[in-house]
């Protein structure tokens, strides 16, 4: 009798998984605990693994397909061995063998790819990369179990595949730990899809990725909620980045101390001064919930779409603090190696679209927030000063705010309070 394989439970509240990539096929025998395919959820890419080994009999889906929790997604032929003591709930799926490392569960972003041996039987790397790393050494040619990632835990990154292209071996560690801002995303083309045309030429039709739809709903549900006002400004940052400069120095950059450190230091001083705007709006019962906790989301731009990573209890640590913190999220965002609860619970988002350029942006607010931080590029600028020309080192100041829950006046002001840090750094020592 054949077996059937469902899609398992993929975590509390997630009911439907997008196919990213379908690993095995009709006729193919696999082993325990290969992966099956690659699917994406709202905001994490996980891979499934088999949970029996043997020949399959039936592949039920195909990439781009949108699946339900439950839904049957490949047939075994009868004589497939199940894994013992195996549960429904994906992060369990998969029983280590004596001869095989413990896979990672796929409930976090650590996963390992299916490559075919020498004889060409299919075997499961050990090495620990992410989704996009491994699609990055399948198409350059590279064998993960042959590079020594530089990534946490010895994960390995997508530098570390670019150095073994270019015969460098493993990356610096130390390169990885740039500053948390807006994730540098290359351009892409056309991605595959239906061939079709319309009335004018040519025609490409792709499924939205599960990513994109929860992020085109949360979108849609600030745009038409929440009464969006921007209140724009310039901050002088040239003392700031001189301090910085010289902490730097002086620490050996341990940590490294980003721009990005001193304005969340410089917001959560902020909000403890103007708590509306570390708040959210409950519009059935007209109540305004006021958060007695500050937790920071950092906008980040990803190959799988816009990631926003919480620094939790933010206004509890040191700028120092923030500073390692920021690392430790960078590198969890970069390598894919988070949850989707590290995804929950902001009460206030920073975004740096500066990063890629641009200098006023009207950032939407992250609902049901009620104020949201764009910076965008800092430059040199002339200045008068004391009658005076000079130059001085601005950074635009782009504060989106819920007009519901507050007026412009009270968002001057707190906009007002942050720029006086950034301004006059040495304040941060003061407060």
């Amino acid at each position: 009798m054949s077996k059937e394989f469902a899609l398992p439970d993929l975590g509390e509240g997630i009911a439907e998984a997008q196919i990213i990539r379908v690993l095995v096929s009709a006729g193919e025998t696999i082993v325990e605990d290969q992966y099956l395919m690659e699917v994406e959820t709202d905001k994490a890419a996980v891979e499934i693994p088999s949970p029996y080994s043997g020949k399959v009999q039936q592949v039920h889906v195909k990439d781009g397909q949108t699946v339900n929790v439950g839904d049957v997604v490949v047939t075994f032929e009868d004589g497939g061995a199940a894994a013992p003591a195996a549960s429904g709930k994906a992060a369990k799926a998969a029983k280590p063998s004596a001869s095989t490392p413990a896979p990672a569960p796929v409930t976090s972003h650590t996963a390992a790819s299916s490559t075919s041996a020498s004889n060409g039987a299919p075997r499961r790397t050990t090495a620990a990369a992410a989704p996009a790393v491994r699609k990055l050494a399948r198409e350059k040619g590279i064998d993960l179990d042959s590079i020594t990632g530089s990534g946490a835990g010895g994960r390995i990154t997508k530098s570390d595949v670019e150095s073994a292209v270019a015969g460098g071996g493993a990356s610096d560690a130390a390169s990885a730990s740039g500053a948390m801002s807006r994730a540098a995303v290359a351009p892409v083309g056309i991605p595959a899809g239906e061939s079709g045309s319309d009335n004018w030429g040519k025609t490409c039709r792709v499924p939205v990725s599960q990513i994109r739809k929860t992020i085109a709903k949360q979108m849609s549900r600030s745009a038409f909620t929440a009464v969006h006002v921007t209140h724009c400004d310039d901050v002088d940052i040239t003392d700031l980045e001189l301090m910085r400069r010289e902490l730097n120095e002086a620490t050996g950059n341990d940590p490294k101390l980003t721009l990005m450190a001193f304005v969340i230091r410089a917001v959560c001083l902020g909000l403890k001064k103007h708590p509306i705007f570390n708040a959210s709006l409950d519009e059935d019962l007209g109540t305004v919930i006021y958060k007695e906790y500050v937790n920071i989301g950092i906008a980040v731009d990803t190959e799988r779409g816009l990631v926003v990573p919480v620094m939790r209890n933010a206004d509890q640590l040191t700028l120092r603090g923030i500073a390692q913190e920021l690392r430790l999220l960078a590198d969890r965002i970069r390598d894919n190696k988070f949850a989707i609860e590290d995804l929950r619970g902001g009460t206030f988002t920073i975004t740096n679209v500066g990063a890629l350029g641009g200098t006023v942006s009207t950032p939407i607010i992250n609902y049901p927030e009620v104020a949201i931080l764009g910076l965008g590029r800092s430059r040199k600028v002339p200045v008068i000063q004391d009658g005076e020309l000079s130059e001085a080192l601005q950074l635009p100041f782009n504060l989106s705010f819920d007009h519901r829950v507050t007026d412009g006046a009270n968002a001057a002001r707190f906009a007002g309070d942050i720029i006086s840090y950034l301004n006059t750094p040495a304040r941060f020592m003061l407060d």
